[in-house]
């Protein structure tokens, strides 16, 4: 199976907070496989990612206290390099950065994309200084994703986590492409359906939604087929093959399978890459005058 994955974690393993390793280590994970050295080496996870059928990864920079503020757009950028399989997404932490000037940088950096964690970093999503990020990636084709339902970090006041907290931007960014990562889990999966059915540039990504229990999370799921593209959230996940052995168990039809794991994702990334290459070198010339 050919697989795109729109939800992969990667970066400095060293400079994460404890809590932070003792979650992207505390699955069961493959024999011969040391998270640590494959969560930072380039060359490593492009390895583990082929050998379980992945042609093209999203990686997810995240700036932020868990992270203790180091996997930055720059170090997935930098980490994305040379490596075709890898689409480098950045993150903005408008408590850490001024979203304009971040955004600007990241641009210059070649993100392809961006995902935002209100729930970690403490922020609304609708703040002023952040509806300038989503007017420029509806501007210019970069999809965002946002982390929605719980989070596992430690010091989060769980909120803004649920996915109808985003319906303002579905409505007023109608060319934006929002992704919601993990569909809302636990709790919020009629939610997140609810957008995705009822807004066409939303969508939600599975990770860390149980294959097994997808049909029962999203009773709609054969009208949802063209709105879900699979997420791992590897390394939080655990053992990438194990994952894939659960999706062949949950017996999910062919059709929407192929939608999942590569359909959705090839036509999202498709058309993102073809309006950024008409949008994005307009703006990066129009940056250098000033």
């Amino acid at each position: 199976m050919n697989i795109i994955d729109f939800h992969v974690h990667a970066g400095d393993f060293k400079l994460l907070r404890d809590d932070i390793q003792e979650l992207l280590t505390r699955r069961p994970i493959e024999s011969n496989v040391n998270v640590a050295e494959v969560f930072s080496q380039p060359e490593q996870l492009e390895s583990y990612m082929r050998r379980n059928g992945v042609s093209r990864a999203v990686l997810l920079a995240e700036c932020g206290p868990g992270t203790n503020y180091t996997i930055d757009s720059e170090v997935i950028a930098n980490f994305s390099k040379a490596k075709d399989i890898f689409i480098p997404f950045g993150n903005i932490n408008p408590n850490y950065h001024d979203p304009k000037e971040e955004f600007l940088k990241s641009i210059k950096l070649g993100v392809k994309g961006f995902k935002f964690y209100p729930a970690d970093h403490g922020f609304n999503a609708l703040r002023e200084d952040m509806l300038y990020v989503y007017k420029m990636c509806e501007l210019m084709g970069l999809p965002i994703l946002f982390h929605t339902g719980l989070t596992a970090q430690k010091d989060t006041e769980q909120k803004f986590i649920n996915p109808l907290d985003f319906r303002p931007l579905a409505e007023n960014h109608p060319n934006l492409v929002l992704i919601l990562a993990h569909g809302g889990k636990p709790y919020w999966y009629d939610e997140a359906s609810l957008l995705a059915l009822t807004f066409p540039n939303v969508y939600i990504d599975t990770a860390l939604i149980d294959p097994l229990s997808l049909e029962k999370d999203f009773p709609n799921l054969e009208r949802l087929k063209n709105k879900l593209v699979f997420g791992s959230d590897w390394p939080v996940v655990g053992s990438y093959s194990a994952l894939l052995e659960k999706y062949k168990q949950a017996n999910i039809s062919e059709d929407i399978l192929y939608a999942v794991f590569y359909g959705n994702a090839e036509r999202i990334l498709k058309e993102a890459f073809n309006k950024q290459s008409k949008t994005i070198p307009q703006a990066l010339a129009e940056m250098s005058i000033y």
